[in-house]
C-alpha cells in the first residue's frame, strides 16, 4: 500500500486522540527493552526508526534517530511522536500534540501508520516536514514505511524514516533547473543564428542576448546561494541600506514587464535604514512579487510596501487571493508545489531557508479573504532593542477583493 497525500481542508483530527497512562506506558517500554528481537530490528535499520504503541507513542527508537537528535538516551523520547522528537512545526498546533492538527491530516508519516494499524500489513508513504530546531527552521524529506510488530502479545507499530532531502534536491535541479537553463541557451542559440543571417540588427540582437545572458546569470546564482545555504556556507555581506533602494533594486531584477504589475506603496518618511545582505533580501522579495503574480489571473496586480513592527524592519508583499488549508499547511516545504505537471517547490521554501538561516530573519504569511494572502520578511533589529509598532497607514487596508485562484507554492 503507497500513500502519497491524504484529505484535505479543515476538520476534526484524523487520527484518534488520547495516549496511553503513564503506568501503561511504563510497562509497554519495559516489553520492548527485554525483547530481542526489538533490539535486534532497531540494531539492523540504518535510517530512523521507533518502535509505537496504539496511541503512536514510542516506546523504544534506534541509535541512529538518537544521534542524528544528540539525544544522549533513549528515555529522552519516550512517551513522545514522531513529530515531537523531531520537532514538527505543527507538532503543538492540535489539541493531542502531533497528529492532531490540520496539517497532519497530510502527514505521509502519520497516514501509513493509521494504516499499517487498521490493516496489519506494511504501508509505505512520503513525508514532507519543516522542523524548528535549535530555533533554525529547515525543510526535510522522509521515505516513511510502518509494519507490524507483536510482542508479547502486544501489537506495535514499527516505523522507518530514510532521509531522501537529498534524492528530492537533486530531482528538483533537474526538473526545474536544467530544465530553465535549457531554455536559456535555447534562447541564445537562437539570437545567435539571426546575428549571423543577413540583415540582422546586431544592436537589437546583442540587447537580447545580454537580457538572456542575465537572467541565466541570475538562476545560476540562486542555485548557487541556496546550495550554500543549505550547508550552512553562505555568509551574507552585510551593509546599511535604506528602504527605496531596496525596492529600486527590486525593480530593476524583476524586468520592466513584471515591475510594471507590482503597486509599490510610498515609504514612510521615518522609514530609516537596516542593515541587511541587499542582493539575497532581494532574490527574497523577488520570489515573493513572483509568486503572487503566478496567483493571479493575467494583468492582476500585487502591492508591496514596507513597514516596521516593533521598530523591526519589514517587507510584505500581497495578492488578493486567499491559499487553500491544504497549501497553506505545506507552503514553505522544499519538494511541494501547488503545479501538477512542472512545480517548482523552491520559491517560498527559498524565501524561508534565506530570509531566516541567512539573514536572520523572520519569514511567514497570512491569508484570508479580507486581507488576501501576504507573505513577508522581518528583519532584526541591529541593537536588539525593541521599538514602539509603527502602524500601517490607512492606504494598507484594502477592500476585500474575491479571486477565483490560490497562491501558489512557487515562483
Amino acid at each position: 500500500m503507497t500513500i502519497m497525500g491524504g484529505p484535505s481542508g479543515q476538520g476534526g483530527s484524523l487520527a484518534p486522540l488520547g495516549r496511553a497512562t503513564p503506568g501503561n506506558l511504563n510497562d509497554q517500554v519495559n516489553l520492548c527493552l527485554d525483547d530481542a528481537l526489538v533490539h535486534a530490528v532497531l540494531e539492523a535499520v540504518d535510517s530512523y526508526a521507533v518502535i509505537l504503541n496504539a496511541q503512536r507513542q514510542i516506546l523504544a527508537a534506534n541509535p541512529v534517530l538518537l544521534n542524528a537528535l544528540n539525544l544522549d538516551a533513549p528515555a529522552r523520547c519516550l512517551g513522545l511522536r514522531i513529530g515531537e522528537t523531531l520537532e514538527c512545526i505543527h507538532a503543538s498546533e492540535g489539541p493531542d500534540g502531533c497528529g492532531s492538527s490540520r496539517a497532519c491530516r497530510r502527514c505521509g508519516a502519520l497516514l501509513s501508520i493509521l494504516a499499517t494499524q487498521a490493516t496489519g500489513q506494511a504501508s509505505d508513504g512520503e513525508c514532507l516536514i519543516s522542523l524548528r530546531r535549535g530555533g533554525q527552521w529547515e525543510a526535510r524529506e522522509f521515505a516513511a514505511r510502518a509494519s507490524s510488530l507483536t510482542v508479547a502479545g502486544h501489537p506495535l507499530t514499527l516505523l522507518t524514516l530514510r532521509d531522501i532531502s537529498a534524492l528530492k534536491r537533486r530531482e528538483t535541479l533537474e526538473r526545474i533547473f536544467i530544465h530553465d537553463l535549457m531554455n536559456s541557451l535555447q534562447g541564445l542559440k537562437g539570437w545567435a543564428e539571426i546575428l549571423q543571417g543577413a540583415g540582422a540588427d546586431a544592436a537589437s540582437v546583442a540587447g537580447h542576448v545580454l537580457d538572456m545572458a542575465g537572467h541565466l546569470t541570475a538562476e545560476v546564482d540562486a542555485q548557487r546561494r541556496l546550495l550554500l545555504a543549505e550547508c550552512g556556507e553562505l555568509v551574507p555581506d552585510l551593509r546599511s541600506v535604506g528602504c527605496a533602494e531596496v525596492l529600486d533594486e527590486l525593480e530593476v531584477a524583476l524586468g520592466a514587464d513584471v515591475a510594471s504589475r507590482l503597486i509599490r506603496l510610498p515609504v514612510p518618511p521615518d522609514a530609516g535604514s537596516f542593515r541587511t545582505d541587499p542582493a539575497v533580501l532581494c532574490r527574497i522579495l523577488s520570489n515573493m512579487v513572483l509568486n503572487a503574480l503566478e496567483a493571479m489571473p493575467p494583468g492582476g496586480l500585487a502591492r508591496i510596501w514596507f513597514e516596521r513592527r516593533a521598530g523591526r524592519p519589514r517587507f510584505v508583499v500581497e495578492n488578493p487571493g486567499c491559499m487553500a488549508p491544504e497549501v497553506a499547511d505545506r507552503v514553505f516545504q522544499r519538494s511541494f508545489s501547488t503545479k501538477a505537471t512542472r512545480g517548482r517547490g523552491l520559491g517560498t521554501y527559498g524565501m524561508k531557508l534565506l530570509g531566516e538561516s541567512i539573514l536572520g530573519g523572520e519569514v511567514g504569511f497570512t491569508t484570508n479573504w479580507t486581507e488576501g494572502t501576504r507573505f513577508f520578511i522581518e528583519l532584526p533589529l541591529e541593537d536588539g532593542r525593541a521599538e514602539p509598532a509603527m502602524l500601517v497607514p490607512p492606504c494598507l487596508s484594502p477592500d476585500p477583493v474575491p479571486s477565483p485562484g490560490t497562491s501558489s507554492s512557487e515562483p
